[in-house]
């Protein structure tokens, strides 16, 4: 991908239609113009790279902000089953947005759409004339993900990309949460553990089963997997110390199967769970934190970042929280 040459004071006066003394004083914040001007000022000298993220940064602090007249308008999309953490992302995503007034729209895809039902709702709502499009988890179907993909729009995956996505893409990092809760366990003495989680359905769920296996073949541990709807087969047959749950609709399940036939947590088993927020029905759990919200946040900042520069490489972010340890853990 090519790098973009930075304009420069005499492009933009071109390019506006505005002398070079009236475009250097919008740039350092003095009067003299209408708010609409110096809106379309620095908003050019942004997107055309004058303004680096970092000096905009900084006028935003000075109070000149980089989108000062001009609103933008973002699309989320996401599917049925992203909605139970759809409020910590929203809340990341339109607290950055609304520090520049710009607009967020959210839709719910079905995953069987034709491409003819897929079209009419791209034209429906106008989507390819939005200013950027940002894709939540859980989307299953390649199909949908490809078409919102092709579409002519900055976009931002909030998830971990296909292989040959050329894509920007921000997530929370569940591969080192994974890491996170096998250390804790190490650490507290226990060496039988057993993951439970699904690992056909999506991109990220496979990822944190591969998580696991990795960090346990490290540790020289045996692998001990199962799954949500035969979990207590699987607990019976391994007899683990300590259970990982991998997704975080199974850690309430998880936890009343085993309280039910009189398992003691944490005493005769540690529970950890990737959960999105504390279940209020739960003991305090040991969990790895998933920084959803904050991620919301940054792929705010990456959809700017790249309208600002369409013709920079593509970056994957992984947002990283740390651990916290609760009530359902004890050493061995």
């Amino acid at each position: 991908m090519g790098r973009r040459k930075a304009a420069t004071l005499e492009d933009l006066s071109s390019e506006l239609g505005i002398s070079i003394q009236t475009i250097s004083k919008a740039l350092r914040g003095l009067p003299g113009m209408s708010e609409a001007t110096r809106g379309r000022i620095i908003r050019t000298a942004y997107m055309r790279g004058y303004l680096s993220t970092s000096q905009a940064r900084e006028m935003a602090r000075q109070g000149i902000m980089p989108y000062p007249s001009i609103r933008l308008r973002f699309i989320l999309v996401q599917s049925h089953e992203s909605m139970n953490y759809n409020r910590l992302l929203t809340d990341g995503l339109e607290e950055r947005f609304r520090q520049f007034d710009h607009q967020l729209e959210r839709y719910v895809l079905d995953e069987d759409w034709s491409e003819e039902t897929f079209q009419q709702w791209v034209e429906e709502h106008n989507i390819i004339h939005a200013d950027g499009l940002l894709i939540a988890p859980r989307i299953r179907s390649s199909s949908i993900e490809s078409r919102l993909l092709s579409l002519p729009l900055a976009i931002t995956l909030i998830n971990y990309p296909r292989p040959l996505s050329q894509v920007d893409s921000v997530v929370w990092d569940v591969q080192e949460a994974i890491y996170q809760s096998v250390d804790f366990l190490y650490r507290k003495g226990h060496r039988r553990i057993l993951y439970v989680g699904d690992v056909l359905s999506q991109r990220g769920y496979v990822l944190r089963q591969q998580a696991f296996d990795g960090a346990m073949a490290e540790l020289g541990l045996p692998v001990l997997h199962a799954s949500a709807p035969g979990f207590m087969e699987s607990y019976r047959q391994h007899a683990p110390t300590a259970v990982i749950v991998g997704i975080d609709e199974d850690c309430p399940a998880v936890y009343r199967a085993l309280t039910e036939v009189g398992v003691s947590i944490p005493e005769q088993c540690s529970l950890v769970a990737l959960v999105n927020e504390q279940p209020p029905e739960l003991p305090l759990l040991s969990r790895p934190q998933l920084l959803i919200k904050e991620t919301g946040y940054q792929a705010a900042d990456r959809i700017l970042w790249r309208l600002a520069h369409p013709n920079q490489p593509y970056e994957h972010s992984r947002i990283m929280g740390s651990f916290q340890e609760g009530a359902t853990s004890s050493p061995v």
